[in-house]
């Protein structure tokens, strides 16, 4: 009689446990309350030449993620792949992906390092003085901008995510829809 109270206590646990693990996981991309504009600062393409990220110039596009990493950043190569598979799952939402180095070193390493670590398949931008991301106060690597159509800032994570996971592809679609 005994073991089996301590049964019920155990898997009474695992219940909570599961519940709040799935309310933390509905948690993770919120909306800001107040939406703030990209900034409409000048960044290198993948060739070194200067670009506006312009978010209207495609009105089918409901909507960018924006990574900002560095090469020497752990968490930001670990995080890589998983922004190819996001991309994957979410590119006939008319969703793209974009990335955006803060590092100094030349952009033809740092193309090197984001094909050798599995993000070939994304667009990248290179802010070498980190004006974007100053401008937007954003406090660490990586962390994550996600931009409507119109260039509103409609979210903010920081720190890495699993993005290849269905809940997390889920909460990015809902943002844009």
């Amino acid at each position: 009689m005994h073991t089996s109270n301590l049964y019920k206590k155990i898997i009474l646990l695992f219940f909570f446990i599961i519940l709040s693990i799935n309310a933390f996981a509905s948690e993770i991309l919120k909306r800001l309350d107040n939406y703030v504009q990209f900034p409409n600062i000048t960044v290198l393409d993948h060739k070194g030449n200067q670009s506006n990220l312009k978010f209207n110039k495609n009105l089918k596009t409901k909507g960018y993620v924006i990574n900002f990493w560095a090469t020497w950043c752990i968490p930001c190569k670990k995080e890589l792949p998983d922004l190819s598979l996001l991309q994957s799952k979410i590119k006939k939402h008319d969703i793209e992906i974009l990335t955006i180095s803060i590092d100094k070193k030349n952009i033809e390493d740092q193309i090197k390092f984001l094909s050798k670590n599995g993000a070939s398949n994304l667009s990248h931008f290179f802010d070498k003085k980190m004006s974007i991301f100053k401008s937007l106060k954003l406090r660490g690597i990586p962390t994550t901008v996600f931009v409507d159509n119109k260039g509103n800032v409609l979210s903010i994570h920081e720190g890495i995510l699993k993005w290849g996971d269905e809940i997390i592809v889920r909460q990015v679609k809902d943002l844009f829809y």
